[in-house]
């Protein structure tokens, strides 16, 4: 009887060196990652949120898969239909929020002013890509050097070719300048 009694103890002393001997090199990893993710230290915050494609909402069927401004005042959204029938009509502008400071000012070359994107593809087929941009520079729609953090907001506007119904998604976006 003292004798299964001592073994028990001496499993439990080994359990408890190894938690010992391993605990403070997993709490160390922890602490690590934690400071990484903290001073964003090789970009991973924005890697992690803002080029997700969990951007849409359940249930609409075009999200936007990426997107860039760039120190020339460009803009680039890269949208995907998500859906099972074709979303036809589709429409994209960007507003900047005006938390960042940012204006829409001016607008230079063929961009009209409430910063409406060219899409490549109007419509689009389920698991389908396009690509919109603004025509040339739109001024202060961007952060104004590069390594800023902007925000924009995107107007998203598409017909379900299902249902027939229109849907009118907008979304806040914020991002880190990229050089043109």
């Amino acid at each position: 009887m003292l004798e299964s009694l001592f073994m028990r103890s001496r499993k439990g002393q080994a359990a408890i060196e190894y938690l010992m001997n391993y605990a403070w090199a997993i709490a160390l990893i922890i602490i690590v990652g934690v400071a990484i993710f903290g001073l964003n230290i090789g970009g991973i915050r924005n890697s992690l949120t803002a080029q997700s494609s969990q951007i849409s909402q359940a249930g609409e069927q075009i999200s936007v898969i990426g997107y860039k401004c760039d120190s020339n005042g460009n803009v680039t959204v890269s949208i995907q239909n998500n859906g099972a029938g074709l979303a036809k009509s589709i429409a994209v502008g960007v507003v900047p929020n005006s938390s960042t400071g940012y204006g829409l000012g001016e607008p230079a070359g063929v961009v009209s002013s409430n910063g409406t994107l060219a899409c490549a593809s109007t419509s689009l087929f389920p698991a389908q890509t396009t690509t919109c941009i603004t025509g040339g520079p739109i001024k202060q729609i961007c952060a104004s050097k590069v390594g800023q953090t902007y925000t924009l907001m995107v107007n998203l506007s598409y017909i379900d070719d299902t249902t027939g119904i229109t849907f009118k998604p907008v979304r806040n976006f914020t991002g880190i300048l990229q050089s043109a």
